[in-house]
């Protein structure tokens, strides 16, 4: 891989299939050329109704109305200054090493506008609306006709529904900026790239790779997929910057989960001092030299800021393995206390935090809300531009906006009456995927309560 091929100004438009390599310009303005494309990314991320909806998307804890508790909105900040901090530490290595990469240095908004997408596509209710979604197809999608005629990758697009698929997709062709863009957002390769963890499809998941463990595109993103690849140079492996896009995510969520949940009560100091000593096998860490709310925020805040750095020295360490696309591992990963300690607090977080009844039973509630969201809504969708609805079908359809039935038109000209039914199934999961947490329980309590 090469970085003036990774980092570039070439936009990906779901209409066309005009497909040019990033190259790096030669002329006096490159820099600036690059600087006023990501700043563009930026823009169209920042002011698009889809990224105002995380401010009411499900960080941990469902429904809560506590202005201290992260949504999505505020963990994908969280995100995006952890990128511009493991970058700076990046290039300051790679230079003591004597390597310098302009584009690198030209690479911080881009990330930034990365971190504040790489959520963008997920449902309400956090990860557990993923699951909601898996499971209903699990156990309803073999009760309709057109089932047993999907391809095993369209039937996984569904039972192993990906919040990460979904976002290529939200980019790509959901979003529609108020009816003026038929092509997403119409950001750069290069930035849609930065947020595509894995390249499997749905037919091709192998849990014992990084890169296929999980859905990385759709059926129908299928050629949105390879021609962002294509245009980086990255097919078949990772952008390199996806490892400094995963490790922020990574301490993002991890230190902050610890940080909420203490402030909702879950959890006592002497609880988490406890767990951390016993994991890492040293009694370092949670010095309690002032009130202990202080020294765990002292705790989380030095711990963090020394991860990151050990993540950037990974990258660095492994930096021509990243460049060749044999490095398959995460960039936390170094033997020293602090990275010991940073697992120690995820499993702290899974026994004390998301095992608790107050999380359990908020989940089961969004859980709730999406199953009969989608029980109400899939068989009306699959009547549509085939069959006639009855009055209640069609004050049900109505629900859903005049922009995804154009979609559907756009992705089904030149389809297979089955392959229709595959995107007749597509218009309710985004129709759900769009909502906010409140906006689900509000529509959920109006239409059936």
């Amino acid at each position: 891989m090469k970085w003036n091929q990774l980092v570039g100004t070439f936009r990906i438009s779901s209409k066309s299939d005009k497909i040019y390599p990033n190259d790096k310009l030669t002329h006096q303005n490159y820099s600036l050329d690059l600087n006023i494309a990501f700043n563009s990314d930026y823009r169209r991320v920042i002011k698009s109704d889809s990224f105002r909806r995380l401010q009411d998307k499900t960080q941990v804890f469902p429904l809560e109305r506590n202005d201290f508790v992260r949504t999505r909105l505020t963990h994908s900040l969280e995100v995006a200054m952890h990128t511009r901090d493991m970058l700076t530490s990046v290039i300051n290595k790679l230079s003591m090493e004597g390597i310098v990469i302009d584009e690198l240095n030209e690479s911080y908004r881009l990330l930034e506008t990365a971190a504040l997408i790489h959520d963008i596509g997920n449902p309400p209710f956090g990860h557990f609306g993923e699951e909601a979604i898996r499971i209903w197809f699990s156990k309803n999608g073999s009760l309709f006709p057109c089932w047993s005629d999907f391809t095993e990758q369209q039937k996984g697009d569904f039972l192993q529904f990906e919040g990460n698929a979904q976002t290529i997709r939200l980019l790509t062709k959901l979003h529609n900026d108020n009816g003026s863009s038929e092509t997403g957002m119409n950001l750069t390769a290069s930035t849609l790239d930065a947020v595509i963890k894995y390249t499997a499809r749905a037919d091709q998941i192998d849990k014992k790779s990084i890169l296929t463990k999980k859905v990385g595109y759709f059926y129908s993103e299928e050629q949105v997929f390879k021609n962002i690849k294509l245009v980086t140079g990255t097919t078949g492996n990772r952008h390199p910057l996806v490892f400094l896009l995963e490790a922020a995510d990574d301490l993002a969520y991890t230190f902050s989960d610890i940080e909420d949940a203490y402030n909702y009560g879950l959890y006592s100091y002497q609880e988490l001092k406890t767990f951390i000593d016993e994991k890492t096998g040293t009694d370092k860490f949670l010095i309690n030299d002032s009130t202990e709310a202080a020294s765990i925020q002292k705790f989380l805040r030095e711990t963090q800021r020394k991860v990151y750095q050990s993540a950037s020295k990974t990258f660095v360490d492994y930096y021509e393995e990243i460049m060749a696309g044999t490095f398959h591992g995460e960039i936390i990963n170094e033997e020293c206390d602090e990275v010991k300690c940073f697992h120690a607090l995820k499993e702290f977080s899974y026994e004390y935090v998301f095992q608790t009844k107050t999380i359990l039973d908020q989940e089961v509630l969004g859980f709730n809300i999406i199953n009969r969201l989608l029980s109400e809504f899939i068989p009306v969708v699959l009547k549509y531009d085939k069959e006639s609805m009855n009055k209640y079908e069609e004050r049900l359809f109505n629900n859903l906006s005049r922009s995804a039935e154009a979609l559907y038109k756009r992705e089904t000209q030149t389809s297979s009456d089955i392959e229709k039914d595959y995107y007749r199934l597509k218009m309710a999961v985004d129709f759900i995927c769009n909502m906010t947490d409140g906006y689900a329980k509000k529509l959920h309590d109006t239409l059936f309560n």
